[in-house]
């Protein structure tokens, strides 16, 4: 079951935004569940009440509390909603990737966005989840899905694998070689022990400020590019996140 949440002060827009998402469902068979919300602390409040959404529709402007507060308010207790920001501009999307945001619809909604961004959210994301790296914890094999990482550590040949919700695995294997099977898929070598993931970064300032609170290093020789190559990344994923 795909849960879905709208919330948008708008009852033509959130109408319109149910029309679509049936009318898709109509076309790819998936059992879903739609709940309407018609402000941010009304989302809020169900969340924190153990509610779970696995995608939010989250208007930018509305009264009271605006989509970003509520998005912000959402990512200090649930890392896993995907969240797509409902706006009339393209202005926001560092703020949206900020909050680590899906991505962005611009109004007026049409089928067609809502069709791509439905394709790319089901291609990706739940193919995503499938993802995983293998790696050989004592006497047995574990798979760590790839986006659940949030940096690994190298102390040698003992990898410390940072997971978002507090885990750390300890496995012997070299950093190099699970770089290269990250390659592609959004991790970062910014210092000689440390692997990133970048959608896991809060901020990018003389470390990286990972979600956790935890400070990964930079290193010095190097450091712009590897911010750069951070910047870049972080962009190219708002932009190829617009519909």
């Amino acid at each position: 079951m795909l849960y879905i949440a709208v919330c948008d002060d708008v009852e033509e827009d959130r109408r319109k935004l149910h029309g679509f998402l049936e009318t898709y469902f109509t076309q790819n068979p998936y059992a879903y569940s739609i709940t309407d919300y018609i402000t941010g602390e009304a989302l809020c409040d169900d969340c924190i009440e153990g509610k779970r959404f696995d995608l939010i529709f989250l208007d930018i402007f509305m009264d009271g509390m605006s989509g970003i507060e509520a998005a912000r308010q959402l990512r200090e207790y649930n890392q896993q909603s995907a969240i797509i920001f409902l706006t009339m501009t393209p202005d926001f999307a560092l703020e949206s990737y900020d909050v680590r945001a899906y991505g962005y619809l611009v109004k007026p909604l049409d089928m067609k966005k809502i069709q791509r961004l439905m394709n790319y959210y089901l291609r990706e994301e739940y193919a995503g989840r499938q993802k995983t790296l293998l790696v050989r914890e004592g006497s047995r094999g574990v798979r760590i899905a790839y986006r659940e990482i949030e940096y690994i550590e190298s102390n040698r040949n003992l990898l410390l694998i940072h997971l978002e919700n507090g885990e750390t695995h300890r496995v012997y294997a070299k950093l190099v070689e699970v770089e290269q099977e990250l390659n592609g898929h959004g991790f970062l070598r910014c210092h000689q022990s440390f692997l990133i993931n970048m959608e896991r970064v809060r901020a990018a300032l003389n470390d990286f400020i990972m979600e956790s609170g935890t400070h990964v290093p930079i290193r010095q020789r190097g450091a712009k590019t590897i911010r750069d190559s951070y910047f870049e990344y972080i962009l190219s994923q708002a932009e190829r996140r617009r519909i």
